[in-house]
């Protein structure tokens, strides 16, 4: 044997070389992959808490329940970072004594997703030093605590989840899961029952400010936004079996927690899930015919609510807007009926159409006609926006008009708080346009000119432009904003295209969409807002890549020498 190896050009030495070599490349890829496991491991539980048991703690009812749940998520990341540091301290000492620093299974190391927040950070950082009040915008004492040490936090959890958590469908499970919880407390809340006894020492003036263990109707409901949108995809994306009934049920309370949440940001959300769903959904007939049942368990919804809620309660009372319109509709029955008729017809059709036909194959005409649609209604909207504000025909759209009509009470004086947001800021100097007034000093820049009229005019003070954007404009400038748009933008654009392999991530591209939408006109808290950003790190993680290349890197090392 050795005669033959030797006549063939082989020599035993150079076998017994070459197989130490792939054996010592295998040993340092084991060792990368240990430390890798760790570190998805510690994601995968840091993840666990924040997306599964964050949005239940509460230690006060809601008294503290905003500085509880901050004080709460510092805590955790602490930890969490804590024992991180310490795993990948001691993996980086072992990989220097054993000589296998370098690993062979590394990607690249940053993505658009990762430069747009580490711009946004050091944005917030340039803001913060700039500030007149550099201690306020540490940390975010002048507003809802959400300064630049709580988005350093904000980062490092992206990072350190984003580049380690190996996504699965069951944390999806999780996180509704825990959402489910949240809203069947709040819905029971909507029909006056307490189960866990939050509003028993409460003002009942506030009784319906406050709901779940969220705290405020606002936050509550940009909370449902996520589930909603994740629920409903995942629905959508399932095949069938108890996890489609299971998506079902949570796509179900969240539309009733959206409605039963009386704060009419939730609206903006639910027209994002509708309006945008076709460009994903109309890709053939069995998709069209998801998304009409989807509206049809969404309008049977606003139709049988006001038939279960006494005309008596708070909650009826306090119920008004976008809801009063919709299920006060004399043709919201009709449509209603008009829905799920559509989908029996869809389902008769599919039944009788063959899988080769071309209504069952996928493409993009139904995705583009659907596009053409959404930008006859934009253009309607705007004209109606001009017809109502420029030519004075409010009367024309009933109680539509209340929303097309522009003034300082629209949307709760939403209005007005951006008007003054928008003076202020234009008479910031260059510098300050670019890079803001520091991370949630919102109030501190209104109060300046704009205190005694807020007083005055409505009796209070709003320290928070009630527009996530606007806010970000204010307070980390232009280029903060730039980012900020960066962020979601690129990790929406990366979940869509990732969704081909795993179909669950566009549940979390649309729970991002969902939140976005709302966020228009709302603020962000650190209650809701650490969900969404762990859900978008979890959205762009890769996939489990551990042990699958490692006969590739053997044969990449071996094409190198």
């Amino acid at each position: 044997m050795v005669s033959a190896m030797a006549a063939s050009g082989i020599s035993l030495k150079g076998v017994i070389m070459d197989n130490s070599k792939r054996t010592g490349i295998l040993n340092i890829v084991r060792f990368h992959s240990a430390w890798k496991n760790t570190n998805c491991a510690l994601a995968g539980v840091f993840a666990v808490i924040i997306i599964g048991v964050f949005p239940l703690v509460f230690r006060d009812y809601y008294f503290d329940i905003l500085n509880f749940k901050t004080y709460f998520y510092y805590r955790v990341v602490i930890i969490f970072a804590a024992v991180f540091l310490m795993a990948n301290g001691i993996f980086l000492s072992l990989s220097i004594y054993l000589g296998c620093v370098r690993n062979p299974d590394r990607n690249r190391l940053f993505n658009a997703v990762d430069w747009s927040m580490l711009d946004f950070i050091l944005i917030a950082g340039v803001s913060t030093l700039k500030s007149v009040s550099p201690v306020a915008a540490l940390l975010g004492s002048n507003g809802r605590f959400s300064g630049l040490l709580l988005w350093i936090t904000y980062a490092f959890m992206y990072f350190a989840v984003s580049k380690n958590l190996r996504l699965r469908q069951w944390y999806l499970d999780l996180f509704l899961g825990a959402g489910m919880a949240a809203c069947i407390i709040g819905i029971l809340q909507y029909f006056d029952m307490d189960p866990i006894g939050f509003k028993k020492l409460m003002d009942p003036e506030q009784y319906y400010m406050f709901t779940s263990t969220i705290g405020n109707i606002n936050t509550y409901t940009s909370y449902a936004a996520l589930l909603a949108g994740t629920s409903a995809l995942l629905f959508f994306t399932e095949e069938a079996g108890i996890r489609k009934t299971w998506y079902l049920l949570c796509m179900s309370v969240s539309f009733f927690a959206l409605i039963t949440g009386m704060s009419d940001n939730a609206y903006l959300a639910i027209l994002a899930l509708v309006g945008l769903l076709p460009l994903y959904a109309f890709k053939n007939l069995r998709g069209a015919r998801t998304y009409i049942f989807i509206l049809a368990v969404l309008g049977s919804e606003f139709w049988i609510l006001p038939r279960m809620t006494k005309p008596s309660s708070g909650a009826a009372g306090h119920m008004g807007g976008l809801y009063r319109v919709i299920s006060g509709s004399h043709y919201l029955i009709v449509l209603v009926a008009a829905l799920w008729a559509m989908y029996f017809i869809l389902c008769r059709m599919i039944q009788r159409l063959p899988d080769t036909h071309p209504l069952m194959q996928d493409g993009n005409r139904g995705r583009w006609v659907w596009l053409a649609f959404l930008s006859m209604v934009v253009i309607l909207a705007c004209f109606a926006l001009y017809d109502v504000n420029v030519r004075g025909n409010a009367g024309n759209y009933g109680g539509l008009a209340q929303y097309l009509a522009i003034n300082d009470d629209w949307g709760t004086h939403r209005w007005y708080i951006w008007r003054i947001g928008m003076e202020s800021y234009g008479g910031f100097p260059f510098t300050q346009k670019l890079f803001g007034a520091g991370p949630d000093t919102y109030g501190a820049v209104v109060m300046e000119k704009y205190y005694d009229e807020m007083v005055m005019r409505y009796g209070e003070f709003f320290d928070s432009a009630h527009n996530e954007y606007l806010q970000y404009l204010i307070t980390v400038g232009l280029a903060g904003l730039a980012a900020y748009l960066a962020l979601l933008v690129t990790s929406i654009r990366k979940m869509i295209r990732s969704a081909g392999k795993r179909p669950y991530v566009m549940a979390i591209a649309f729970a991002v969409i969902c939140y976005a939408a709302q966020a228009a006109v709302n603020i962000s808290v650190p209650i809701v807002t650490p969900v969404m950003l762990m859900l978008l790190a979890m959205g762009v993680s890769g996939e489990d890549g551990t042990d699958k290349g490692i006969p590739d890197l053997i044969h990449k090392q071996d094409g190198k020498e």
